[in-house]
């Protein structure tokens, strides 16, 4: 999607994209009072329980909108934030058809501003018909809640020219993806075709006005098979950037030149993330908002899917995607590694195959330091953990507090001395409030009455000290409230029992700890590899596993048997090609250990040409 007037985004929005640590606005005593809500969200949306692909990402009036492919692909979804970290998902704003030639599926949604300042826009989509034939279809709205589609004396559905362009309404046909840009007074749409000879293309349409389009001929030919999906072209100074994802080889890929139609070549491209159809918004010459999706497989089978919002700034002509540790935008690490791959995403011991829902964390994102999944290309996996020997510290920015109460959510271990979460004056660093867990991973409700200490200066700290089994913390939900400390009349006996619930026997602790050093591991060497790396893995001993290799879009690249040796270890090579014995592209991969059909681990490999 090219946004052709996008209106300047305040230096506050632009901080939100980290953004972690809220402030809730109350009217107290006639005054207004600012209460700290800390619930460790960050800049990723989710659809819970549906797939996410192509989107279209603007800026409207200091609120941010999306709108994607979800699910079964029959609708575009919408959702506004003000801060890309907490999002409203609306009614959906697109369905295919009822005509034929969209009736089966609808993709890549790219909006445009119709008139600079006239709250109109277009949205130009792919629709596709029974048999996968893909063509460009219209819709408009008045404002971005409601969108009709197009009538045929407006706008007629539009694919390439087949006289050179792979395309016939009764079988699959690329033309998809569309991205508009702006050159010599001309609007230039891109979508991504084949050629009648095979090769992947972008393809061009030329139009003065947005409703009449022609062929165009080819922005670029590829030089085999794959197509150039998802592309982003953007006009920055007097060179044009080509963002796109090329089948079978992972990650979002960059191509430039000073011309629009030539001057492309394949081999200057450079892997710049390992997302898929990016989407910028810009903040400044040398800084945009990159909005990208990612799919993974988790080991339990399931797709987690969401959309990824970072800074993506410029290097001359280059561009580079950061990857911001947003943790640290309210927290510092004191010491240690536990808090290393915080905050966990959604709910990681169901990714592995767990008992769903067995956190209680709220949101999409959570503290616990046995896992190790913090989302979307954060160079983890679904169903990761790094298990109660890390340990650590961390503590959020100095506050004042304002209110009467403050709720919280802890689970974990129960070791009171080394794993906590407490509240502590700045001036003295006193503990003035701490919870522990009950040695149940389900975070209970906590409230500490805080009315005595307003106006104190105060942080929190979330202290994990503790590598013995259970030796580990969850947090979320840390809400300063207006409301007064009400434990009612039956709370000091719950804490009671709570308190002196026995520790789980000794024995049985160590052979859950045992157990899990013994657990099926996943390893390479050496990483990154070109072309052939080493897979060692462990499992029960003679067991046999499977191999299996997937890029980063889920596709299987390579499966590869063997069996577990009587010491339940051991190793198979991979040369770095596919099934069909052709080379893998550069990119990151998705190793899975699997045994009759369930995948026990996995793993990140790295392919480096």
């Amino acid at each position: 999607m090219k946004l052709l007037n996008t209106s300047s985004i305040s230096a506050k929005k632009c901080l939100a994209c980290g953004i972690m640590r809220i402030s809730a606005i109350h009217i107290m005593s006639g005054a207004a009072v600012s209460l700290e809500s800390i619930d460790f969200e960050q800049p990723v949306f989710v659809d819970p329980g549906l797939a996410i692909k192509d989107h279209a990402f603007i800026q409207q009036d200091g609120l941010f909108h999306l709108f994607y492919i979800r699910g079964n692909q029959k609708t575009f979804g919408h959702a506004t934030s003000e801060d890309l970290v907490h999002w409203t998902i609306h009614d959906p704003a697109l369905s295919a058809g009822p005509d034929p030639w969209d009736n089966n599926m609808i993709w890549a949604p790219c909006i445009v501003e119709y008139i600079q300042g006239s709250d109109s826009y277009l949205m130009y989509y792919t629709g596709v018909n029974s048999m996968f034939a893909q063509q460009t279809g219209l819709a408009l709205a008045s404002s971005l809640d409601s969108w009709s589609k197009a009538t045929p004396d407006l706008f007629t559905p539009f694919h390439g020219d087949p006289s050179w362009i792979h395309w016939s309404e009764d079988e699959w046909s690329n033309y998809r993806d569309p991205c508009i840009v702006k050159d010599d007074g001309y609007y230039y749409m891109a979508h991504t075709a084949h050629t009648n000879e095979g090769f992947g293309t972008i393809a061009l349409a030329k139009s003065s006005n947005y409703f009449t389009w022609e062929d165009a001929g080819p922005l670029y030919v590829h030089n085999n098979w794959h197509a150039l999906e998802s592309p982003f072209v953007l006009k920055r100074g007097n060179n044009f950037h080509l963002f796109f994802t090329e089948e079978a080889v992972g990650g979002i890929s960059h191509m430039m030149s000073d011309s629009l139609t030539s001057g492309w070549n394949i081999y200057n491209r450079s892997i710049i993330d390992a997302g898929h159809a990016i989407e910028l918004i810009e903040l400044s010459y040398d800084k945009y908002i990159a909005s990208r999706y990612t799919n993974y497989l988790a080991p339990s089978g399931e797709t987690i899917s969401s959309i990824k919002f970072d800074t993506l700034t410029w290097y001359g002509d280059w561009p580079q995607v950061d990857l911001k540790d947003h943790l640290a935008d309210t927290w510092t690490v004191l010491w240690g590694n536990a808090f290393n791959r915080q905050p966990i995403f959604g709910d990681n011991p169901a990714f592995r195959g767990e008992e769903p829902g067995t956190i209680g964390f709220e949101g999409n994102w959570w503290i616990g330091t046995y896992e190790s999944f913090n989302g979307p290309q954060s160079w983890t996996f679904p169903g990761d953990t790094q298990g109660d020997e890390p340990q650590g510290a961390i503590r959020s920015k100095t506050f004042q507090l304002r209110g009467n109460s403050m709720r919280l959510l802890v689970g974990g271990g129960f070791y009171p001395d080394s794993l906590y979460v407490a509240l502590c004056d700045a001036n003295d660093n006193r503990i003035l409030f701490k919870e522990t867990g009950r040695n149940k991973e389900l975070m209970r409700e906590c409230f500490w009455d805080i009315s005595s200490y307003h106006r104190r200066d105060v942080y929190l700290t979330i202290v994990d000290k503790c590598s013995v089994p259970f030796g580990h913390i969850n947090v979320d939900g840390i809400i300063e409230r207006d409301e007064p400390y009400d434990p009612g009349p039956d709370i000091e006996k719950r804490r009671r029992k709570e308190i002196f619930i026995p520790k789980q026997d000794i024995n049985t602790l160590m052979l859950a700890r045992d157990r899990a050093q013994n657990a099926p591991n996943i390893s390479n060497y050496p990483t990154p590899f070109n072309p052939v790396t080493e897979i060692s893995f462990a499992a029960e001993p003679g067991c046999r596993v499977s191999i299996v290799i997937y890029s980063v879009s889920g596709s299987e690249i390579r499966r590869m048997e063997s069996m577990a040796g009587s010491d339940g270890r051991g190793m198979v090579r991979w040369n770095g090609r596919d099934n069909n014995g052709r080379p893998a592209c550069s990119g990151v991969y998705l190793c899975l250990l699997m045994s009759e059909g369930r995948a026990l681990t996995s793993h990140k490999l790295i392919l480096g040409r």
